[in-house]
């Protein structure tokens, strides 16, 4: 079986992903699993169970996460055209890598955080979808990892809309610690008092 995050080396073979980005890879598939495992056996009653009036539930929390990935997967998208058509390149072997948002990811060291309207979730959606969902967008990231190769990810900048910029790596990156940071607000519901059982 081809792993899907192998590029075509132009001889109809397949190279492997260079360090830094399978490391990169790597890290977001660790997020995601460790995402999809908390919610595994969620019933649709506890998905839909809000522990205060002013707190998300499961479900809309995993929402967030998918229009969130969508709209990462949409910034990488163009960044790649442009490096593409304007460069710079660089060679593998020129290649920095970066720590992951560490910062971002983790909520007791910035707080909370208020999201752009396009990514507020909606209450109320079938769980078993939400988690399709999920994969999906998450893929729609990761998919676009090996195009990154010869692109110098330090020069393509976009804002994100919480007054930052990031690079194109971190916009990758940022797929994964956006789902780490979150997943810890899916386990504080599911420990509330009056969470559903199953």
């Amino acid at each position: 079986m081809t792993n899907p995050d192998e590029r075509d080396n132009g001889a109809g073979g397949k190279d492997p992903l260079e360090p830094a980005l399978e490391e990169l890879r790597a890290r977001l598939a660790a997020d995601l699993a460790a995402v999809l495992g908390a919610v595994a056996s969620l019933s649709q009653a506890q998905a839909d169970w809000r522990p205060a009036p002013d707190r998300w539930t499961v479900g809309e929390v995993l929402h967030h996460i998918v229009l969130s990935n969508r709209s990462f997967a949409r910034v990488v998208g163009k960044l790649v055209e442009v490096g593409r058509r304007e460069g710079p390149t660089v060679p593998p072997k020129g290649r920095r890598s970066w720590p992951r948002l560490r910062s971002f990811a983790d909520a007791s060291a910035s707080g909370p955080v208020k999201n752009p309207d396009r990514v507020t979730p909606s209450h109320g959606l079938p769980i078993e979808q939400l988690k399709r969902d999920l994969v999906e967008s998450h893929h729609a990231v990761v998919e676009q990892i090996p195009a990154l190769s010869t692109l110098e990810m330090a020069e393509l900048r976009f804002p994100h809309p919480l007054g930052f910029e990031l690079n194109l790596y971190h916009w990758v990156d940022i797929a994964g610690a956006h789902e780490h940071r979150h997943l810890a607000q899916i386990q504080a519901v599911m420990a509330a008092p009056g969470f559903p059982l199953a």
